[in-house]
């Protein structure tokens, strides 16, 4: 049973999942695009977009000292969707609308993944 996901049309990131495989194609990073065994998928993560604290509150100081007040703000860090696998990690950098499509995909790999920690 094959069941493709597509993630975000412009540019493309689409998920095939087959028995025991799954094909990523990402469109803006072909260094993800590939094919994965489940054996060897250990854990997959969602980050969606949030504030970078410590940033945000260093450009405030940084601020206070140069005398540049309201020249620093608030920094988030991008959503993203991270792929472990025993031999690598994947990160799939996402905008805010390729966040829900990323949670389902999120929990069918975690559904299907087969590795066992020896």
């Amino acid at each position: 049973m094959t069941q493709t996901l597509e993630i975000r049309s412009k540019p493309k990131l689409k998920f095939v999942l087959d028995k025991n495989e799954f094909e990523i194609m990402d469109a803006a990073d072909q260094k993800n695009s590939g094919i994965y065994l489940f054996k060897y998928l250990k854990n997959v993560d969602l980050k969606e977009k949030r504030t970078d604290w410590l940033i945000s509150t260093l450009s405030w100081i940084a601020d206070l000292f140069t005398g540049d007040i309201g020249v620093g703000g608030n920094y988030k860090n991008k959503a993203n969707l991270k792929i472990y696998l025993v031999n690598r990690t994947i990160k799939i950098w996402l905008s805010d609308e390729d966040v829900e499509n990323a949670e389902k995909t999120r929990q069918l790999l975690l559904q299907r993944k087969t590795y066992t920690y020896q």
